[in-house]
């Protein structure tokens, strides 16, 4: 998929995982009717496209990234909010399948059409009016995986017409701080200690956010590696409370 803060294209795959499906983000892993970057598929849309990748409930998913760790929890938090529960991320992604001698090769592998059978569960995402709720509720927390920056509102925003800015009482979880070299999620052991550190407390409902849904599902994984026990991602995210005027934000730079 493309970057959505540099713009530039996911790390061009260098080899495959043997029997990997390419799984298209940008492309059909998203609903492009909306004019929202990255908008979650309907119901009927994921299901298709799930079944035609050869996706069963009753099969395990192993999903990587290019990159190490950046759009492939973004494909498991989709797994899960269409009932699959046997899916993973593989930590680290292809850059450490390679690291650790495994074998590659240069294609993917041509998928057989299954049919999906999963059921929508709505607890996985959640819209700008739950959003908005919960901003009055002090017993949930807002992360918001942006860089410290764009969350303060120091630095603009990479899409156009974006206020910059965050949610109101958001609390700051940049996806990169939650990472060992930048590809690999840190252990939940680690990822326990830095929620400490930042005065986070995971036993309160988490809400994720970033610029466009993606990221937010990184940290999403990361709380619950951490054990949070309730986790929900804001599929709209910046994109969708950046560009309505409406909706309230706060900026904290000086």
């Amino acid at each position: 998929m493309t970057n959505p803060v540099s713009g530039q294209a996911d790390e061009p795959a260098d080899g495959f995982i043997p029997g990997a499906i390419k799984f298209d983000l940008d492309g059909e892993g998203s609903d492009h009717s909306s004019s929202l970057p990255h908008t979650l598929p309907e119901q009927a849309s994921l299901s298709a496209l799930f079944g035609k990748l050869g996706i069963t409930t009753d099969k395990p998913v192993l999903i990587y990234d290019n990159s190490g760790l950046f759009c492939a929890p973004r494909v498991w938090w989709m797994l899960m909010a269409m009932g699959h529960s046997n899916a993973a991320v593989l930590n680290g992604g292809l850059p450490a399948w390679k690291a650790a001698g495994h074998e590659v090769v240069s294609q993917p592998a041509e998928p057989s059409p299954q049919a999906f059978t999963g059921a929508a569960c709505d607890e996985w995402f959640c819209n700008t009016d739950q959003v908005l709720a919960a901003i009055k509720e002090p017993s949930v927390t807002i992360w918001d995986a942006r860089s410290r920056p764009r969350f303060e509102g120091s630095a603009p925003e990479p899409r156009a017409g974006l206020r910059s800015g965050h949610m109101p009482g958001a609390v700051n979880v940049p996806f990169t701080e939650l990472l060992d070299n930048g590809t690999t999620l840190k252990s939940p052991a680690a990822l326990k200690d830095y929620f400490v550190e930042q005065g986070i407390d995971l036993t309160k409902p988490v809400i994720c956010s970033c610029g466009s849904g993606v990221t937010a599902c990184v940290i999403g994984l990361a709380a619950l590696e951490a054990g949070a026990q309730q986790v929900t991602v804001y599929d709209g995210s910046w994109s969708e409370w950046g560009g309505d005027p409406s909706l309230p934000v706060e900026v904290n730079h000086e």
